[in-house]
């Protein structure tokens, strides 16, 4: 007995059904080939694959309109930062994509997708290694777990990285443009941006107790300053990435 596709409605069989974890199924053909092979579809519902494939559809718009110029550039100021084969960053506009290259035969016929993150998002960015099979033999692969907040569908990825001083590479670079290295490294700075969230916290407490009408707004400013002392100043990152987007008319 054939499935039915819970996003287009075509009739699959059983080697065509991508079955998710709310019951519903996909076909693989069609609707599951056009999100990213690394999307973990088993562990997704169908509301999670849908977003997942609105973002590619979407960034894939973005990498061609903001991020293919930016590769042909002679403008420094434009140039991307590119980290392993799939991760590019663009800081000024604030915007990251991670790209799928897809081949319709051997290494001919290329086209190229993205999911594309605001580059405020990045949330964390931490050093794996993964078993990888060679032939017999099993090997240590290096990696980066990227983890975005804000995001709907593919929300982690893991990115290969040739070893651990890529990474080191890849969490300076992050560490720098956030504000992160420097706060870590002055223990003045990690108490008065500490005491900033606490002061702002204890802030919001009092409002909401006493029932002031910007109790709501001093609260999100709680959750500002407690956020910046942990992650750095994200308010440069956000403003780039918001307006690149919403000039964007894809």
């Amino acid at each position: 007995m054939a499935n039915q596709c819970a996003i287009c409605g075509a009739d699959i069989n059983l080697i065509q059904t991508q079955k998710l974890s709310d019951g519903n199924c996909i076909c693989r053909k069609n609707c599951r080939k056009k999100g990213f092979k690394v999307y973990d579809y088993v562990h997704s519902n169908l509301s999670g694959v849908k977003a997942h494939l609105a973002q590619v559809e979407r960034g894939t718009k973005l990498w061609e309109h903001y991020f293919i110029p930016r590769k042909k550039t002679k403008d420094k100021s434009k140039k991307l930062k590119r980290f392993g084969t799939y991760l590019y960053v663009a800081e000024d506009i604030g915007l990251m994509a991670y790209i799928q290259n897809d081949y319709k035969f051997m290494l001919f016929g290329k086209t190229t997708r993205a999911c594309v993150y605001r580059v405020a998002d990045l949330r964390s960015y931490k050093y794996e290694e993964q078993l990888v099979k060679n032939g017999d033999k099993t090997e240590k692969k290096s990696a980066a777990r990227l983890s975005f907040t804000n995001t709907q569908g593919l929300y982690e990825f893991v990115l290969p990285m040739n070893n651990f001083k890529d990474f080191k590479k890849l969490k300076k670079y992050f560490d720098t443009l956030f504000g992160i290295q420097n706060t870590l490294g002055n223990a003045s700075n990690v108490w008065k941006q500490q005491m900033t969230a606490v002061k702002d916290i204890a802030s919001g407490v009092s409002a909401a107790g006493k029932g002031e009408v910007d109790a709501g707004d001093k609260a999100a400013q709680a959750i500002n300053s407690l956020d910046a002392a942990i992650y750095g100043d994200r308010t440069e990152w956000i403003q780039k990435a918001d307006a690149a987007l919403a000039a964007f008319n894809g």
